[in-house]
Order: C-alpha cells, then structure tokens, then sequence
C-alpha cells in the first residue's frame, strides 16, 4: 500500500483518527483471512463517456470527501509533501497527488507504477527499475529516472524534518524523519541521513552510489543487504517522485512549496486546484497522468473540506451536505442497518504504549502485570460495542505472519482475552516487595509509583478528541487501580501533542504510557516488528531496546526463505509480548457512510484510497 507513515496512528471509526491510526463485517467471528483482504477497487479502466461499467454518469462529477485532519489549515508541514507524511489522515491527499515506483494490484502484490518492469540481481541487493514512457508532472515536465533519484534522496536528507504545522522543514529540536523508516537500506541512506555525505546519487553505474541514473527511463537503486521486503517499502510515499525544479525554485524556501501545488510539482492522478483559503482542498484530474497510464478519471472534482473531527463530519453527511464520512464509534451499532453503510477488514492495531526508560515502566515485572490485569474483552466490548476486536497481538490478524499461537506474557501464558488479575496482583507484589520503607532515601525510583497509601500518579496521555479512545482509557485506568493499587490519571490531550511526546527520545519523554495505534504501512511483518522495536528504530517510542531480538530481527529482515522468515518474526513477536513494551487491547474495524449514487469508492484494509482505483469512480445519475 502506500503506508501509513511511521507514526502512522489514526481510526477511520473514531471521533479523530488516531493516526498512521485509523472497520471489516459487522460481525466480530468472521476471521480476517490475509488471501482475501482486496483493495476495496481494482485498477482497470477508467470512465467510458458518458457512462461507466453500463451505468449512466450524473451531470455533475464532483465528489465531496470531507477531510478530518489534527491541523488547523494546511501549508508547511506533512499535509500535502510525500516525503514528510506522519499521519493517515495526510496519506489518502498523497495517493491522489503523486506516483511511485511501483504499488500494490488488490490482492496486494507489489506492481509497477512508474516502473513498468524491474530486474533483481543474483545478490537481492541490486534493483534495477524500467520507466513507462510519457510520464509527466501536473504541469507537464517530463519525469524522467532523475526524478526518482533525487526525490528519494530528498526524502533521506537531514534537514527535511516533519514538524507538524512549522514555517520551516529545517531541524529546531526534536522531529520525526520518515525516509529512513522505509528506505534505510539503500547504500549509503544512514550517511545521507546523518549529514556525512550530501547526496547517493550517481550519473551511470557506480558501485559506491545507493542510487544511480543509468539513462533517462532507467535507476539503479543498491542495497546494503538482501532486504526482503525492500519492494512492499518502496510503496510507502517517501519513494513518490516530486519535481525537482519546483521543489527548489527560492520563491517557495522553506518548504513553502507545499502552497503552491495548483501551479505544479504533482505527479499522481490529480492536481491540486485550490487551497480554499485554507479550509478545503480542491483536487481535479491530471491529464498528464490519465496520458501515460491510460485511464481516464471520470470525477472532474473533487472537494475535501477541512473538519475536526469525525463526529462534526457526520453530522454534516447526516445534514445531506457530503457524498461519504467516516461513522464514529459510537454511532457504529446505528450505521450498520443502514442501506449506505459499507466496511473492509482493517489492519489496525490499538494499544498502549510503555515507556521502558522511566519509571514505574523501566521494570519488566510492572510491565507484564499492567498487562495481566487488563479484562480486554470487556474493556472493548463495553466501549466500542461490537465496533473493534480485543486483541493480545502485536501483528494484527490478516497479516503474513499473524501468530494463532501467540500466548500472554508470563506467567500467565494462556490466550486469554480477560487478562489474569491473581497473577498481575503475584507480579507487582514481586517488584514492590525489593522496595524500602516508604520515604528511605535512596530508594529505586519506582518504588514511589508502586507502593504506600498514596502512591505517585501515573499519567496515561490519550487522544482528547476519540471519544471512544477516552473511555477505553479510563476504563483501563479504573482496572489498573483497582487490581494492582497504582494511581494512573487520564490525561486527554490533541492529537498531535500526543504525538509530540512520543517523537522524543524515550528517556526525556514527558509520558510515562500512552494510547496510540498503528495501520498497516505494507504486508510483511517487518512494519510491526523491527520497524517499531529494533534499538533505535524511528518508531521504537517505548525505547525497548534487546540486543538478542535486534540480531533476531535482522536476520528475518534477510531471510529469503519466506515460511522461514515468518516464523522468525512470530519468535520475535511473542519476545516483546512477553515484554510488554505494547499492550494492545484492540484490533479496529473500518467502516463508513457513503452516498448510494457514489460508486467505486471506498478504503482498502491499510485505510487507503490508493492511486489506481480513482480510475474506477463515478458518480451515478440520481
């Protein structure tokens, strides 16, 4: 897919996606069986005059798609630059504005896109990419092996920093960088990365160079190691091609080049039209697009008004003044009986985050017993009512790789979805008995969060504008308190203070735990495991850090023997439940509402509208 990015946290069901979170059949048995999970549209043909697939288009084909976002108004920051992209709510505008090397067909294998073919050597180490002729930007340049070259490189500079909402995409203190997430393989990206060298591209073949434009329709892309999922990485925006020129024209410095995208520098199937004065995006067809692929867009508009939440856009759809919305979670039992209401499997995951590096939760046995005591089938029935799946794992079901056989972390070991409270209460009797009388000097500091009358307050930092997310907090907090004695305190906050925090360094993170989620960024178990737990790792938030599962995991990440590979990674994944650094509680749904007229529409299990499938929409006579 085109991924939800790093901090890919966000819900298409709840009343704000929680980011690169964001819902499947209504019924709770049905499993999520990975061969079945289609992009919601398959990439054929496009509009066939006045009608598509038989059916008689409207006069009109404009297509209003309300768009939830955590910003105020859009410029300077993730919104609309592919290489910087951190939240799902960003991702579905950069599938319609730009292009990649190669994407995801609908049973989710990887495809060309630019790249028409591509050849791997005898290593797995050299990818040698072939490009479609005619390609061209939105304002007709034509795109060329260069393109790519630098547009990846870009994405793995040191000063592209994604600071949310900033005037500037320079480094002013602590920020995320997604192009070492996903393209940290190439030769020479942690170098590029670092400041040590200032560019990995080469003109011809130079064995020293990650990325070598070989002529005008061919790139070379060299890998450190046989990385294999390489290709399901490259899918992930931060390998989209932008326009150089554009890019760096000094009118637009600072990364202002964003506000102007309705003169050029988009390569997907859309162009940006108009900004609306900063409340609504206005998206129409790139013929330059439609020319080199093919298909021909039968929507001539699209509008995407700015809202807060999901539940203000509901209201709107429900008012008659949207074509689609997403349907918060509490209004999820009303929805489903609806003739428009629609749903996909999702490959989202919802849980709590520990902070491994301070205290009470640099203790593995306090960890595990905050797990333990978790009733999760309660806790998520009561809430989301039927809405979400309460979950032990970390690799959502759906997945390569998804573990049946996943167990609790010791010493319960069972599969159970209640929890286990006898052994959670065991466990923090354990740790709190090495402790001091209360009040000695020198006493461990997290003595003071798991012992006396009155013990020191522990924050659990969610989403402010989920109001599901808000109850789900709470109610485990209430469990926590309960069974092992502690004082956690629900500290609901936006969401992108939330992420704010968890972008720090683990040890100067003001949150001890918080809630978040992840969406599937691409199919491969590596996106769950080594990308969010590996010491160091861009998502590594918890600062876990194993030097025995670090060597686990990179020998997955090269094993070519794919049932090999998945046990690997399954091995890996009961090691941090066992840690608990996550404590996942649900795996979320993916539904919404949508006009009956509006047809070919409708998100993919990753929560996308992906490249290919706009192709397939229409709006029908009514």
């Amino acid at each position: 897919m085109r991924g939800l990015e790093a901090l890919s946290r966000w819900r298409h069901t709840s009343t704000t996606p929680i980011g690169r979170t964001k819902r499947s059949a209504a019924t709770r048995t049905s499993p999520l069986i990975f061969a079945a999970l289609t992009l919601m549209l398959s990439a054929c043909s496009g509009g066939l005059g006045g009608q598509q697939g038989g059916n008689p288009l409207a006069a009109s084909q404009t297509f209003t798609w309300p768009y939830v976002s955590a910003v105020g108004s859009f410029g300077h920051n993730e919104v609309l630059d592919p290489a910087a992209v951190s939240t799902i709510y960003d991702a579905n505008n950069i599938n319609m504005l730009y292009m990649g090397l190669v994407t995801f067909s609908s049973t989710y294998q990887v495809v060309g896109d630019a790249a028409k073919t591509w050849d791997v050597d005898s290593t797995g180490t050299i990818y040698t990419f072939h490009l479609r002729q005619n390609l061209a930007f939105g304002d007709g340049k034509p795109i060329t092996a260069a393109d790519f070259a630098y547009s990846i490189d870009r994405a793995l500079a040191p000063d592209l920093c994604t600071v949310q909402s900033a005037k500037t995409y320079q480094a002013t203190g602590n920020c995320y960088q997604a192009g070492p997430t996903y393209l940290g393989h190439i030769l020479g990206a942690g170098d590029r990365a670092s400041g040590a060298i200032s560019s990995m591209v080469a003109t011809g073949d130079d064995p020293r160079k990650g990325l070598d434009v070989l002529d005008a329709q061919t790139l070379r892309i060299r890998l450190d190691a046989p990385i294999s999922y390489f290709l399901d990485a490259l899918t992930y925006s931060t390998a989209d091609v932008v326009e150089k020129s554009f890019i760096q024209n000094p009118s637009y410095a600072g990364g202002t080049w964003v506000d102007h995208l309705d003169q050029g520098g988009t390569s997907g199937p859309f162009k940006l039209s108009s900004y609306g004065g900063g409340t609504k995006l206005t998206f129409v067809p790139n013929t330059n697009w439609e020319k080199a692929f093919g298909q021909n867009l039968s929507i001539t508009q699209v509008n995407r008004p700015l809202l807060p939440s999901v539940n203000q856009e509901y209201t709107q759809y429900r008012a008659g003044n949207y074509d689609f919305t997403e349907v918060p979670a509490d209004q999820y039992n009303f929805a489903r009986g609806q003739a428009d209401f629609h749903s996909s499997p999702a490959l989202f995951i919802e849980y709590f985050g520990l902070n491994t590096q301070t205290a009470p939760f640099d203790q593995l046995q306090v960890r595990q017993a905050f797990d333990l005591a978790l009733n999760k089938q309660l806790l998520v029935d009561t809430v989301e009512n039927g809405g979400a799946i309460p979950t032990n794992h970390v690799v959502p079901q759906g997945m390569p790789g998804f573990n049946v056989n996943l167990k609790n972390p010791p010493p319960d070991g069972t599969q159970s979805l209640t929890g286990s409270q006898g052994a959670a209460k065991n466990l923090m009797t354990q740790v709190a008995g090495k402790c001091p009388p209360a009040g000695t000097f020198g006493a461990p500091a997290y003595c003071a969060y798991i012992t006396g009358s009155a013990p020191t307050e522990i924050d659990l930092y969610a989403p402010e504008d989920d109001t599901s997310l808000v109850k789900i907090a709470q109610g485990a907090a209430q469990m926590w308190n309960d069974t092992l004695g502690v004082n956690v305190v629900v500290k609901p906050v936006p969401f992108q203070t939330l992420v704010g925090y968890i972008i720090l360094p683990a040890a100067q993170d003001p949150a001890p735990m918080w809630e978040i989620g992840w969406a599937a960024d691409y199919p491969d178990p590596q996106d769950w495991l080594s990308l969010q737990f590996r010491t160091g790792a861009g998502n590594n938030s918890e600062g876990f850090s194993s030097k025995s599962l670090d060597a686990q995991m990179d020998a997955a990440d090269v094993e070519q023997n794919q049932a090999k590979r998945m046990q690997m990674y399954n091995q890996v994944e009961q090691a941090i439940v066992d840690a608990s650094v996550w404590i996942p509680f649900q795996q979320s749904k993916q539904y919404w509402r949508a006009r009956d007229y509006v047809r070919g529409f409708g998100y993919n299990s990753f929560g996308l509208m992906m490249e290919h499938s706009w192709a397939q929409v229409y709006i029908a006579q009514h």
